[in-house]
């Protein structure tokens, strides 16, 4: 009966050795499964932030767009021999759902005259050239938020020939 404890001791001792051995191994596997679970939560991060980076850049982009119709509208107006500032408004797509869908507000300010309009060459008189400087900027507004994306082109264009007829005094930039 004495030699069967001793082996049942025996048993007992290689079981509490192999059970260290079992919460080292789980141990290690926690820390690694730890620290997987981070660099995928990282990774996680990254991808999202360039998700909101890439939309931002498509709302700036829109934004440009608006500013350079603005620029065009102002060429057209100053096409006719008009000089005017001015503003209006652009609307998205109203199909896209929620903060997708919002408004441009453009303003078409700091018209003025470069130089003083010449005749061209090869046009008789009545005609006149004139030099204009503006800028055009867009705002990005989303419901109550104002503000949210802006960009502004500033131009420098050569007018004409424009009937004389036609002409606006304008302010002069120097």
């Amino acid at each position: 009966m004495r030699v069967k404890m001793i082996h049942h001791r025996r048993e007992i001792t290689k079981e509490t050795g192999s059970n260290r051995e079992r919460g080292a191994a789980i141990i290690i596997a926690l820390m690694v499964s730890l620290v997987l679970a981070f660099l995928g939560l990282g990774l996680l991060m990254q991808t999202s932030l360039g998700l909101q980076a890439a939309g931002t850049d498509r709302w700036v982009v829109r934004a440009l767009y608006a500013a350079d119709a603005g620029t065009q509208a102002e060429i057209a107006t100053l096409s006719t021999g008009a000089v005017a500032q001015g503003a209006f408004v652009l609307a998205d797509d109203t199909a896209l759902p929620g903060m997708l869908t919002g408004q441009y507000n453009v303003v078409v300010d700091d018209v003025c005259e470069l130089e003083p309009g010449w005749q061209p060459l090869g046009t008789g008189p009545g005609w006149i050239t004139r030099h204009f400087h503006f800028r055009s900027s867009a705002t990005r507004d989303a419901g109550l938020l104002v503000g949210l994306t802006q960009a502004a082109i500033t131009q420098d264009v050569t007018i004409g020939p424009i009937p004389d007829s036609n002409l606006q005094d304008s302010i002069y930039c120097y």
